[in-house]
Parts: structure tokens; C-alpha cells; sequence
């Protein structure tokens, strides 16, 4: 390998696999800053999801609404990002890394301001819905970028954990946000206090939203002079081949951008993780969304289960927190990607099964357990999923790959909540809390039946002869 030389301003290490002579590859300091901004993003994204649904009878009480109708600050986020998931994979593959963060730390400002202006009457409910509506245009460039992120900048042996932390990020925005707004505002005060309380805090969130913002146009590039390891280098030289032919006018972007939908979707091992992904990730954000209901429905002698919600919530996405810290040096050591999602996905239909116990037998410390289990077993899944969707999908551009994933993600993201809120008004508890269990069951079996080859794993080793198979399931 050429001697690469450091860049002035950034410290960088450099890195010297054997089988790679030909190419020039580097890891950048700078991509420490950029993982703090992307973390701090989705640590606000993960906040703003939880901080809700454990105080649903605050909101109902302050803004004059129906419980249901709170229901919505989450659901018109879902319905953004059900709608707009495919158009804006589009529009964000002729971004770039920078644009995309901007965009999403812009509108996380914008939501959080029009929240606090909602938060400051009682007349704000639309002026809430509107906020929210442009947290859902937020949340799909917020799940589009851990993979990228971690991909363009940081070498092969810390992608996982570059992943892991942006997941742990989530989950230590959605433990806070759980237990925050419970310890704040109660049903018990008095409007004007809760409105006063309320505003203080977004106007809090608005403000670390507008200083985000400024960091990403200050730190920010689109991706590194040399790229951090080898898999990168091949996947940039096969796009700067892929530029020479290139089509760029609007019908030919479009034409090419159905090409890879087509094949993406007739890769049997990205629809399997489609769908996992979606059916899997969205359990913890329905309990974020109806736990308090359901406990105060089957647990009618408390009368404090918005705390309770809250404070077990918390304790859930702590555990999240907990599953990324794990998956990620247990991936990067062993490369297990398809039995990591398999084992964690089972292991969250069976905390799924937990909470449905206590629910049907009234067990409340059985729901702790199984919240607490859940978010463990969904934190690991989470990062695991990322790792194999980047590695059945190697080379095709990993922000297009994960905005494409994520529109299966948002359609289960929106149906989850309205089915359980149904079957919890009409068929009770119990059923409300078995539509998980199904779920996570499918996907089990979905990843269970697949062989995935890993294309990315294998762009480290020489070309392969019949000696040197491909590295398979």
C-alpha cells in the first residue's frame, strides 16, 4: 500500500490489511464528532416518542382530547413515515451524508418549536400535530443514517460498534423520555402549571436542536478523503465506474432508482429482513404508545399507572441501551449476523409472551419483567438487523439500502398502535397485548429460513476460486 499522509487538521491511524496493497484507506477523527452529532439526534428523536404516551391523561386533561387522539402525536409521525419512506430514499440518495443531516436536525428544530407553541395553550392540539408531522419527515432520515454513518467513516473493526452506540442513543432518548415527563407534570396539577411546564421543556429541547443544527453545517462532509476500510474502497470505486455511464436526467435517476426497488425486493434475504425489521422494532414503540392503558384497564385498584408506565419504560430502554452495548463487540468478534437476529428476535417473542402472561393472570411485576426483557433483546436485534441489511445489500449505497428497509418499518409502525388500540377497546388487554407476540413469532421464522451470503464480509478476502468459497449461512 502507498503511504497515505495525514490529513493537517484531523488525527487519523492508519490501516494495513494484508490483501490490500491497491487501495488507500484511512480512519479520520473527525468521525468521532460526526457519531456525537448522529447519537445526540436520535437520542432527541428517541425522547420525543417516548415522552407521550406515559402521560396520554395529562394531555387529554390540559388540551381537552380524547386519549385516542394523543395517540396521534405518535401516529401522524407514522403516517409521514409510511408515505414519504420511498419518495424521500429517492430524494436523500442524491443528497448526501451532509444534506441528509442538516435536513434532519432543521426539522427536529421546527418540530420541537411548533410542540412548545401547542404546549403554551390549550387550543395547541393541531399546532402539537403539525410539529409531530414534521418529526415524522425527521424520523426517516434519523433511521437512515447509522448504517451510512458508520460505513463511510469508521473502519471494519468499529462499524459495529459505531452502529451499537447510535442505538444505544435511541434508547437512552426513549428511557428519558419515558420517565421525564411522568416525574414533571401530573394529572393532579393545575392546567396552568402543566402548560407552563410543558413549554419550559420543549423550549429546552428546541434550543439543543438549533445548536445540533449548527454543529452538522460546521462538522459534517459527505464522506472521507480515503475511505476507512477496504469494503468501502471497492463500493467507491464500483460507484465511480457506475458515474461514467451514468444517466443523470430525472427520468433516468427514476428509471434506475425502480431498477434497484426491483432488485432489492426479489433478494429474498432483503425481503426477509424487511420484514423482520418491521415487525420486530415496533413492539417497544406500542408499548410506549398503549402500556399506560393497558395497565390502567387491567390493573383498575392503582391509581398511579402513568408512573408506573413510565418508570417501566424506562427500565425497558435502559435494557435497550444495555442490547446495542452488547451486540456490537459480539458482532465485530464473531460475524455471526444471521444468529444474532435470529436468537434475539426469538428471545423478544418470548418476552412479548411474558407481558401477555401477566396481563391475562394480572401479574404487574410479569410486565415489568417482560418490558425489561424486551428492550434487552430488541437493543441487540436492532444492531443486528443494521449489520445484516448492510451485508446481504454490499455494494449497493447503504443510505438508499436503509431508507427503502425502513418503509416496511414505518407501515408496522403505524399499524401496531391503531390494531392494539381496537383490539383494546373492543376485545380487552389480553388480545392487545397477543398481537406482539404473533408478530415477533413471524419474524423469528422469516429469519430462521433464510442462507444469507455475506457480500460484505467477503470483499475482505481474495477473490474467491473453488478453494475459497463465499462466506455463507
Amino acid at each position: 500500500m502507498s503511504e497515505v499522509i495525514q490529513n493537517s487538521n484531523e488525527s487519523s491511524s492508519h490501516t494495513t490489511p494484508s490483501d490490500s496493497s491497491e487501495y488507500e484507506i484511512q480512519s479520520y477523527s473527525r468521525r468521532w464528532f460526526i457519531l456525537v452529532i448522529s447519537c445526540t439526534a436520535v437520542f432527541l428523536r428517541g425522547f420525543n416518542q417516548a415522552c407521550y404516551g406515559p402521560v396520554n391523561s395529562v394531555f387529554s386533561k390540559y388540551l381537552n382530547v380524547q386519549p385516542w387522539q394523543v395517540d396521534w402525536f405518535i401516529l401522524s409521525q407514522s403516517v409521514v413515515f409510511l408515505s414519504m419512506s420511498l419518495p424521500m430514499s429517492w430524494a436523500t440518495s442524491k443528497f448526501g451524508l451532509r444534506k441528509c443531516y442538516i435536513v434532519l436536525t432543521s426539522l427536529l428544530m421546527l418540530g420541537f418549536a411548533l410542540t412548545t407553541i401547542g404546549c403554551s395553550t390549550r387550543k395547541g392540539y393541531i399546532a402539537i400535530i403539525f410539529g409531530q408531522t414534521l418529526m415524522g419527515f425527521s424520523n426517516i432520515l434519523s433511521w437512515s443514517i447509522p448504517p451510512p454513518t458508520a460505513a463511510l467513516w469508521f473502519p471494519v473493526n468499529e462499524v459495529a460498534t459505531a452502529v451499537a452506540l447510535q442505538v444505544v442513543g435511541k434508547g437512552a432518548g426513549e428511557a428519558v423520555g419515558s420517565i421525564l415527563t411522568p416525574a414533571i407534570v401530573k394529572s393532579s396539577m393545575r392546567n396552568q402549571k402543566i402548560g407552563f411546564r410543558l413549554t419550559i421543556l420543549f423550549i429546552t429541547l428546541t434550543v439543543i436542536s438549533l445548536l445540533l443544527t449548527i454543529a452538522a453545517v460546521i462538522v459534517l462532509k459527505d464522506e472521507p478523503p480515503l475511505p476507512p476500510s477496504i469494503a468501502q474502497a471497492k463500493a467507491k470505486q464500483i460507484r465511480q465506474k457506475d458515474e461514467i455511464n451514468r444517466d443523470r436526467s430525472l427520468i433516468g435517476t427514476l428509471k434506475e432508482y425502480r431498477q434497484t426497488m426491483k432488485e432489492l425486493f426479489t433478494n429474498v434475504n432483503f425481503v426477509a429482513v424487511w420484514f423482520a425489521f418491521g415487525a420486530v422494532y415496533p413492539v417497544m414503540r406500542n408499548n410506549s404508545v398503549l402500556l399506560s392503558s393497558i395497565l390502567t384497564e387491567t390493573f383498575s385498584q392503582y391509581n398511579t399507572m402513568n408512573e408506573k408506565a413510565g418508570f417501566v419504560l424506562m427500565g425497558g430502554w435502559i435494557t435497550y441501551t444495555v442490547g446495542g452495548f452488547i451486540a456490537g463487540p459480539i458482532i465485530t468478534k464473531t460475524k455471526k449476523y444471521k444468529q444474532m437476529v435470529f436468537y434475539s428476535i426469538l428471545l423478544e417473542c418470548l418476552s412479548c409472551a411474558v407481558i401477555l402472561i401477566g396481563v391475562r393472570h394480572r401479574i404487574l411485576y410479569s410486565v415489568y419483567a417482560g418490558i425489561v426483557l424486551l428492550g434487552l433483546f430488541l437493543g441487540v436485534a436492532n444492531t443486528a438487523l443494521f449489520e445484516l441489511l448492510v451485508e446481504v445489500t454490499y455494494p449497493k449505497p447503504t443510505m438508499l439500502v436503509t431508507m427503502v428497509n425502513i418503509s416496511g418499518f414505518g407501515f408496522f409502525r403505524l399499524v401496531y398502535p391503531i390494531i392494539g388500540r381496537l383490539m383494546l377497546k373492543y376485545l380487552g388487554p389480553v388480545a392487545s397485548t397477543a398481537f406482539p407476540v404473533g408478530m415477533t413469532a413471524l419474524a423469528t421464522i422469516a429469519v430462521g429460513v433464510i442462507r444469507p451470503t455475506y457480500h460484505r464480509l467477503n470483499s475482505y478476502a481474495p477473490t474467491p476460486t473453488e478453494e475459497t468459497p463465499l462466506i455463507e449461512e
